[in-house]
């Protein structure tokens, strides 16, 4: 089980979240990108909070979303 540094979540809470991921994944990504994901993941290990600014870290998943969302439709992400 991941351990969620300083968050008031559940273990059940937290799995569910890994769980939807991985079936989203699965299911949704396809073979050669799982082998460049599969690579670059291992960068999650040397993630800090407080290498993202404070505007990331206080938005909710629905801000997150729609910020995306909205980024792409005016095509402001360069990847």
């Amino acid at each position: 089980m991941v351990k969620v540094e300083q968050s008031i979540m559940n273990d059940n809470s937290t799995q569910e979240i890994i769980d939807f991921i991985n079936i989203m994944y699965h299911e949704q990504v396809p073979g050669p990108v799982k082998f460049v994901v599969k690579r670059k993941a291992k960068k999650i290990e040397k993630l800090s909070l407080d290498d993202f600014p404070k505007s990331f870290r206080s938005c909710t998943v629905e801000e997150l979303i729609l910020i995306l969302k909205d980024a792409h439709d005016k095509k402001l992400l360069h990847f």
